[in-house]
């Protein structure tokens, strides 16, 4: 919605001016920069000329291949650069919680299988857990599992 009126107060601000000239309209994907000049990433909104002849397809953008692009596509290019790789780096911290939440849910599995739980002591032997141990072991081995998967709703 807020879109379209982006659109609109523009389409009208240049009317009212009288400075229109017939040209495309190219925004970004988030719709907030528009401009008559394509920018990597825009998409083709409309076309401010009336008395542009109707075809079943919308007109194809400038070629930018034969003039130097402006400083602005750099910019441009730079940012698209930033976002890619922020969003690589969400990807990847996604990907760790998921292991780390793996891991946890199968050490809580553990716990709440196993009869019995054991710690090593400094000589090497297995030192057997008591009941209130055993019950505060599975209490820390699920608090764990929701610090690293998040509260579930249940």
């Amino acid at each position: 919605m807020r879109y379209v009126m982006l659109l609109s107060v523009l389409a009208l601000g240049a009317l009212a001016s009288g400075a229109v000239r017939a040209g495309d309209i190219y925004c970004n994907n988030q719709g907030h920069d528009c401009s008559d000049r394509p920018s990597p990433g825009a998409t083709f909104v409309g076309s401010t000329n009336p008395q542009a002849p109707s075809s079943s397809a919308p007109a194809a953008p400038p070629a930018t291949a034969a003039t130097p692009a402006p400083a602005t596509d750099a910019a441009a290019n730079a940012r698209l650069s930033a976002e890619a790789s922020r969003a690589a780096v969400q990807k990847d911290v996604a990907a760790s919680r998921a292991d780390q939440c793996k891991a946890a849910k199968e050490k809580y599995q553990q716990s709440i299988d196993a009869r019995r739980l054991y710690r090593m002591n400094k000589d090497g032997e297995r030192e057997y857990l008591s009941d209130s141990e055993l019950d505060q072991a599975r209490l820390n081995a699920r608090l764990e599992m929701e610090r690293a998967c998040g509260n579930p709703a249940s």
